[in-house]
């Protein structure tokens, strides 16, 4: 018979209990631009570059060996001199200029009513606290997934008490749709149990599987929405335009602001969402004359580290995010450029309502601030009735920097484009002649400055 080998008793470990891996740490939200100091409303204000936050580094494409300032000069020749394709203005008006004064004060009203929507010092502390929070909760249901803040807390144009859109990312590959909407449901289920949120509601079908939820100590309203990477990347760069002029800023907070309160920022509704109205902003500031923005998804410099420029989406598409991300350089070109674009905020208001009740043509044009220009729907496709639907959707064109076949103005029909343009056309008539002729008569507009009776 075999000899049986010995065998010997276990010995104890001497290696100490392994400790669980530490939970990954909630991302910080981003401090919003800081500002200049208000600027006169008579002073014309110089579109000098706010110090940036930094932006993650993407792969850029051959310059072709032009230097940035040569860049960002051809850009402004092409915005000054590209033919236009909005029809040009109409004679609905008089001709006559807009008084100085009634425009300064416009501005100095425009100011104001920037730093009245400006978030306090201790709303960044209560949305941090969120975070760490919700982080911790997710931790629990999920180790090594982190979540993200995007949208208006990332962008820097968050106003009081806005919501706070966050993004799940996991920690190993890819979630299918099946374990993004299955991880919705226990999420949801979580942070119900914790007994911290006063509200949950779990969107597991959704295009992009959500959770919404209300905190029952802050009574902040978040979105917890799955790898959403796309999303990210439009936040970083609407941040990186936020950052590089003031005034595009101070433009945006203003029209998000007057969309609001004239309720025509609700895609439910049919009307752009607060991210196209931004979209609007960029796009007419990157083709008024002179240009006050670049158009940075066409701006390519040497030295970058190249990383992967393309992000996937929900749905496994891919798209190239790419965009010129160093706001330092773009600022340094800038300044040996000469002849800048000087307008006040007051000013660019006036314009940019003035663009789309007289000049922007709905039949042909499609805005893109990834080209700088304007498109026809022609060249998108967009000239086309689709199937499914009873009548054209492409009837006010918003193209998606990145997605580009998405209309953000599709969700629109005749009649809530109706209703929308007729908002536009009210905007611009308070702020330009007939205010001016309704003011000098004495008739009623609820206050002397337009721009009181335009935000209301």
């Amino acid at each position: 018979p075999k000899m049986q080998k010995k065998t010997q008793p276990p010995q104890p470990s001497t290696q100490p209990p392994q400790q669980p891996p530490p939970q990954p740490p909630p991302q910080p939200l981003p401090q919003p631009p800081p500002q200049p100091p208000p600027q006169s409303a008579s002073q014309p204000a110089v579109s000098t570059p706010l110090e940036p936050q930094p932006l993650p580094v993407h792969q850029v494409p051959p310059s072709g060996g032009l230097p940035l300032a040569q860049q960002l000069l051809l850009q402004r020749e092409r915005a000054i001199h590209q033919p236009r394709l909005y029809r040009p203005n109409t004679a609905r008006f008089s001709a006559r200029l807009i008084p100085r004064d009634l425009v300064e004060a416009n501005s100095a009203a425009a100011l104001d009513t920037f730093a009245s929507l400006q978030p306090p010092a201790e709303d960044m502390a209560v949305r941090q606290s969120l975070l760490s929070r919700l982080q911790a909760l997710v931790s629990a249901v999920e180790p090594g997934a982190t979540l993200h803040p995007f949208g208006s807390s990332v962008s820097g144009l968050a106003s009081k008490g806005a919501d706070l859109d966050l993004t799940l990312m996991s920690g190993t590959d890819e979630m299918a749709k099946e374990q993004q909407s299955a991880l919705v449901e226990t999420l949801a289920e979580a942070m119900e149990a914790s007994g911290q949120m006063e509200t949950v509601q779990a969107r597991p079908k959704a295009r992009v599987p959500i959770v919404a939820l209300k905190d029952a100590s802050s009574s902040l309203k978040c979105d917890i929405c799955m790898c959403n990477k796309l999303a990210l990347r439009n936040s970083q760069l609407l941040r990186a335009y936020m950052t590089l002029d003031p005034r595009a800023r101070q433009l945006a907070f203003l029209i998000k602001y007057w969309a609001k309160r004239r309720e025509i920022n609700n895609p439910y509704h049919g009307s752009p969402s607060s991210y196209a109205w931004v979209l609007l902003v960029i796009h007419y500031l990157q083709t008024t004359s002179p240009p006050v923005l670049p158009v940075l998804q066409d701006l390519h410099g040497p030295n970058v580290p190249a990383t992967d420029t393309f992000v996937r989406a929900h749905d496994g598409r891919a798209f190239d995010c790419y965009f010129f991300s160093d706001i330092d350089a773009i600022g340094q070109a800038m300044s040996h450029l000469g002849t800048r674009n000087v307008q006040t905020v007051g000013e660019l208001l006036i314009g940019f309502f003035r663009r789309y009740a007289r000049e922007f043509d709905f039949v042909k044009n499609v805005t893109s601030i990834r080209t700088g220009a304007f498109l026809t729907k022609q060249d998108k496709g967009w000239d086309k009735k689709e199937a499914g639907f009873h009548g054209d959707r492409h009837l006010f064109c918003i193209e998606d920097p990145f997605e580009l076949t998405h209309d953000l103005g599709r969700v629109m029909d005749r009649d809530t484009l109706r209703y929308v343009r007729s908002e536009i056309d009210r905007a611009d008539a308070l702020l330009s002649e007939q205010a001016c002729w309704l003011i000098r008569r004495g008739s009623e507009i609820s206050s002397t400055l337009p721009l009181a009776s335009l935000l209301t």
